[in-house]
């Protein structure tokens, strides 16, 4: 089993937070400012998973991209990759 962890500044330009290289089995997500969305390589606010200052979410993934955006300024996403 491997871990890690990352910081991202989410913007309005949609961005890759887990990688499909990563084998990611399970994400655990923390927003700490601003709203995001998290969802796949065509991930917009309009389809995205809606992510609030302070929300927590846990992701079972098996090895897929994912993505995030806001919808306008920036905000702050911490991540928790655990790999098996």
């Amino acid at each position: 089993m491997t871990i890690s962890s990352a910081n991202y500044t989410i913007t309005t330009t949609r961005s890759i937070v887990v990688a499909d290289d990563q084998a990611a089995e399970e994400v655990h997500f923390h927003s700490s400012s601003g709203t995001l969305y998290l969802g796949g390589a065509d991930v917009t606010v309009a389809n995205g998973y809606r992510m609030d200052s302070g929300d927590k979410t846990v992701i079972q993934n098996h090895g897929n991209p994912i993505y995030a955006i806001t919808s306008s300024g920036t905000s702050n996403l911490s991540t928790l990759v655990i790999q098996k």
